[in-house]
This record gives C-alpha cells, structure tokens and sequence, in this order.
C-alpha cells in the first residue's frame, strides 16, 4: 500500500447570512445555526467579537474571530485541527481542518473525514460545501501521473466509502501537485431546521478537490492559498445554490401559471347569454380579483427569477476572477513547478451553458405566459363590461315598459267603478276590486308599450 505523509482534509462550508425578505429575527436564527457548527467556548467568542467589531456591516472579506483561527478541542493546540470563520458578504464561510503529520496510508483520510463529522453533527451547509484532501508523497519522483491519479482515487475512496468508481471530472497541477476534481452536479433540496421554523435549501450533492504533493516544501506553500480557495468554493456554491432557488421559482410560477389558466377558462365557460346575469357577473369579477392576486405572486415570482440570475453572473464573474488570481498567485510564488488548474473554467462553462441559458429560456417563456394571461384577463373583463351594459338596458327596458303600462293605467282607468260597470254588469268581480282592475290595466298597458317598443319604434 501506497504511504502518504501529512495526510490533511480541509473542509470548506458556507451558510447564508441573510436572504431576500429575511428580518431580524431570520438573520439572528441564522446566526445562531451558524454558531452551532462550534463547541461552546468558541460560540461564546464569536458572539463576543462580533459585538466588539460590529460584525453586522456587510463586508467583502472579514474574520469573525479576533484570534482568527480556534481549535477543534477547546483544551488542544490548533496544530490538532482549527476552525476558520469568516464572513463573506451576504453569507459565512467556515474552514475546519485536521490533520497528522506522520506517515500513513490513504485510508487514513476515514479517521480525520470522522473527527469532523463528530465536531459539525447533523449541522449541514445551507449554501453548499468542498472537501479538500491533500498530503504529499515520500518518493514522488519515482511515481507516473497514472499512480499518482490511482493514490487520489484511494484518497477519495477513504472518505466516500459507499460510493461507486468514480472518474475525476478533470485534472490539472497546482504548484507541482497533481490536482483532481470530482463534482456531483446533481443538485439536493435539503430542510434546515432553525429555532422556530424550517428553511429549504438547494445544494451540490458532491465536490471534492485531491491534490498530492511532490515533496513537504511544496506542501507547506499550500497554507498560503487557503483565502483564495475559500472565496472561489464560496462564489462556486452561491452560483450552484442560486441556480437551487430558481428551480424552485420555475417550479412555483408553473404552477401559478396553471391555476390562472384553470380559472379563466371556467370564468369564460360561464360567460353565456344564459347565465350571464347581475348577480353572476358580479361573483365573476370577485374570481377575477382574486385571480389579480394570484398575478401579483406570478410576477414575484419573475422578479426573484431575474434576482436570482443577477446573482448568478455576479458570482461567474467574481469565480472567473478569483480562479485568474489563484493561478498567477502560484505561478509566482512556486516558479519551479508547473500550474494549470484551467480545468476549473469547465464550471464556469457549466454555468454560462446552462444555468443561466436555461434561466434566461424560463424568464422568456414566463414573460409571454404573463402577456397571455393578462391579454385573456382584460377579454373577460370586457366581456363582463358588456354583459354588464346589456343587463342594465333589459333593465332599463324593463323600467320604461312597466311605466307606459302604469301611464296607461292612469289615464284608462281614472273613473274605475264607472268605467268597469260600463264595460260589464255591476255585478262583474273586477269591478267589486279595484286594485285588480288597476293591475290588469297596467300589464295591457305595458304589453302595449312592449309591442310598440319592439317591433314599431325599431323598425329601420
């Protein structure tokens, strides 16, 4: 079996400070489940020096510890492991590593992936995570690029053990250490339970940087990049954790777009001659303003969209830039040994591909579907308009009918009981009542009027 020397995993987490629409409270829940990921000292230093610094402006880059590293055990040296914490704008980032110096083999890298799984529990990233395993060899010189991929195949193998065979999604070297990359790029919606409510978050299932060192002098210049790669896993993760969320967007406005089109067609079924009546109409315009609401969350829904791709190419950019400082940084601290970590730009053409390809395809489609909606909307609006407007000309009509009749009434019947008596016996029903007499008066006069109304004054 292959031996190692200096086996170290340096494990790379990231959770949101605040996010859209989060108060107070929200952003203090968060920071507490941050605060979670330390033993008791440390969470008490933390909230300490928070206060001290003002912690609560947004800044680009800014160690939340005075101390700037802490221990992993509050009675042992950070040589033994440390945690890292920083914030990074919106969001912390926490680097916690372990490692031994002596001389083992691959599958050592178990026992230090267990130390801090026991120091973070069931406490997970909410933005996203990187495992970074590096070590270097005793005789590397005598080992082929073959050998070397197979001893970082073993190192993988060591923490993942259930895992299936893996190929690295690509290779490179990082000042003389051949570098390999795996990244799961299927996404995983995980629940984060805080103090008094639940949060859904969307995250990278896997990733995972090896790199094996030449020899202990290249190993050491490692420690001098660790800000570097804590900015670019971070921008890599909130590129992946955005693109999480405006699935999640496409997949809430889909749905909205359904319900609207579900009402509308109903409200169009029932806009007839038959059942358009006042009283009918008007409970369809009660629909339809509940359906504005509806609206208002579709059009929401595009804006959180549009932030979320906004977010995704200030990020690429950022990523883009880091990766570009990264390698000049290495080129000039490390002259004697070669690095090309140009496999890292295939993220990069990840996300110009197809998250925000696939983000500004969605944005186009739901676009339109809003112009349909709302062009199918107005339609029914005027449609009630006009139904309206009928109805009230029946009703008018019906008001102007029913006045001739009682016009007619008054001036045929201004002698009742003589004129009926005149007309029957006096013995006659109709003229024992009068306000029946008056009543049939008025229905003839109203037909009358109807009849003249409707077929005389309309004639062209």
């Amino acid at each position: 079996m292959t031996d190692i020397i200096n086996s170290t995993i340096d494990l790379f987490l990231y959770d949101l400070i605040n996010s859209l629409g989060d108060d107070e409270k929200d952003i203090e829940q968060k920071r507490q489940y941050f605060y979670q990921k330390f033993h008791t000292d440390i969470r008490e230093k933390l909230e300490q020096d928070r206060k001290d610094n003002n912690q609560n402006l947004e800044v680009e880059y800014l160690h939340l510890l005075k101390s700037i590293y802490a221990p992993l055990d509050s009675d042992t040296s950070i040589e033994n492991g440390y945690y890292y914490p920083v914030r990074l704008g919106d969001s912390y980032g926490l680097l916690l590593e372990v490692a031994v110096p002596d001389k083992k083999t691959p599958e050592y890298f178990a026992e230090l992936r267990e130390k801090i799984q026991q120091k973070l529990g069931e406490n997970i990233a909410t933005l996203g995570q990187t495992w970074m395993l590096s070590t270097y060899l005793p005789n590397s010189s005598e080992k082929t690029p073959e050998e070397i991929e197979k001893i970082a195949q073993e190192c993988y193998k060591a923490i993942f053990p259930n895992a299936e065979e893996i190929e690295f999604d690509s290779k490179g070297e990082f000042i003389g250490a051949g570098i390999f990359e795996y990244s799961d790029k299927s996404l995983k919606q995980e629940i984060v339970k805080l103090e008094d409510q639940e949060i859904f978050t969307v995250v990278q299932i896997q990733h995972i940087i090896i790199a094996i060192y030449p020899d202990q002098e290249t190993f050491q210049k490692l420690g001098e990049f660790y800000t570097d790669w804590m900015h670019l896993f971070y921008y890599h993760h909130k590129i992946i954790w955005a693109y999480g969320q405006s699935r999640i967007l496409t997949s809430q406005t889909k749905e909205k777009f359904r319900e609207i089109q579900t009402i509308t067609e109903s409200i169009e079924e029932n806009i007839t001659q038959e059942n358009a009546k006042i009283n009918k109409l008007q409970k369809i315009s009660d629909i339809l303003s509940k359906v504005q609401v509806i609206i208002k969350q579709y059009t929401s829904n595009l804006n959180n969209l549009k932030f979320q791709q906004g977010a995704i190419e200030i990020n690429l950019n950022n990523y883009d830039k880091r990766l570009q400082t990264i390698t000049k940084k290495a080129t000039k601290k490390v002259v004697y040994n070669q690095t090309n970590i140009n496999f890292l730009e295939n993220f990069s053409q990840l996300v110009e591909e197809k998250y925000l390809l696939q983000i500004t395809k969605d944005l186009e489609s739901f676009e339109l579907g809003l112009r349909l909606l709302e062009d199918n909307i107005n339609a029914i609006h005027t449609q009630i308009e006009t139904e309206k407007a009928k109805s009230d000309r029946d009703f008018q009509e019906f008001i102007a009918v029913v006045g001739s009749g009682v016009a007619f009434a008054s001036l045929a019947g201004f002698n009742v009981i003589a004129e009926c008596k005149s007309m029957f016996t006096n013995k006659f029903f109709l003229c024992q009542n009068t306000l029946l007499y008056k009543f049939i008066l008025v229905i003839i006069g109203s037909l009358l009027a109807w009849f003249v109304r409707r077929y005389i004054l309309k004639r062209p």
